[in-house]
């Protein structure tokens, strides 16, 4: 018991840390009187949380925002100990992560209601891991595939997220599904950071999100995943089932409507205003105001 209650407290804090206020909803305590959406610590999920925290609000629903909450290693603890009532996520990802018997919706489904927990309608909009390269890197190794790495990996070096190494659809997944082993790994804080690297030649290929802003400007090649590495990614969203009980059929309602309007090419174009500027709370007004759903 006393380590159950160390990790309640230690999330407890950690959200705190990121803006959270008032009840936190520990398990044991009352429920809080908010809708407590959460994001994972990237833009692209805080801007997504922004969009269900705002189109809640404009349906009449009372929201706290837990902004950058923390990896998913953070955050599903805190969603399953009642800490977080809702939080975007990534269908593959979250099914990997939740031990689900089939990779797609219909086994994170499964795996959720194990847990309490809910997924609602998944949105076309899917991002998943690209590895890109630049054109005249391409140019060079012929490069199309991801198999066109196997004669050349050991003498580049990759660039990406800090937990890329150890995730299954990252570098680890490369070694798994491609045998590719890399001369070296960077740790990038951002996919700003990636693609300036591929630029300068400081890496050779960059791991990037098929939404990156990046990825519309930029002289960058998507390698080919064709051996089916990566899963189906569609953004879904992921609550408490008794967040969904207490809220009930509008709560619901809400976020599919939102779902069914958000596409791949719109997310990619929240996420270029945000990254010149733009504040990520306009930009999700001015998206959901675009497709004619209320704002809170």
């Amino acid at each position: 018991m006393r380590k159950v209650w160390l990790t309640a407290a230690a999330l407890a804090v950690a959200i705190a840390a990121c803006g959270g206020g008032g009840d936190t909803g520990v398990p044991g305590t009352a429920e809080s009187d908010r809708l407590r959406v959460a994001s994972f610590d990237f833009e692209e999920s805080r801007l997504v949380a922004e969009l269900y925290a705002q189109v809640l609000e404009g349906a009449g629903f009372p929201v706290e925002r837990l902004e950058a909450v923390g990896q998913r290693e953070v955050v599903a603890p805190a969603l399953e100990q009642g800490l977080v009532d809702l939080v975007p996520e990534y269908v593959g990802s979250a099914a990997t992560h939740f031990g689900a018997a089939t990779i797609d919706a219909p086994g994170l489904a499964a795996a959720l209601a194990e847990r309490d927990l809910e997924m609602l309608e998944p949105a076309e909009a899917e991002d998943v891991n690209v590895f890109v390269v630049t054109e005249t890197t391409a140019l060079a190794g012929d490069l199309a595939t991801l198999s066109d790495l196997s004669d050349v990996a050991a003498g580049l070096r990759i660039g990406g997220p800090v937990e890329c190494p150890d995730r299954p659809y990252c570098l680890a997944g490369l070694h798994t599904t491609y045998g590719l082993t890399f001369a070296e790994f960077v740790a990038h804080r951002t996919l700003a950071v990636t693609a300036e690297a591929l630029l300068r030649d400081e890496v050779d290929v960059g791991v990037m999100f098929s939404t990156a802003a990046e990825l519309t400007s930029g002289p960058f090649v998507v390698l080919e995943d064709d051996r089916g590495l990566q899963p189906p990614e569609n953004i879904v969203p992921v609550a408490r089932r008794a967040t969904v009980e207490r809220w009930g059929p509008e709560f619901v309602a809400a976020l599919d409507e939102l779902s069914r309007a958000l596409s791949t090419t719109a997310l990619q174009q929240m996420n270029r205003r945000v990254e010149v500027g733009a504040p990520v709370d306009d930009t999700a007004a001015a998206w959901l105001l675009s497709v004619g759903l209320p704002a809170g």
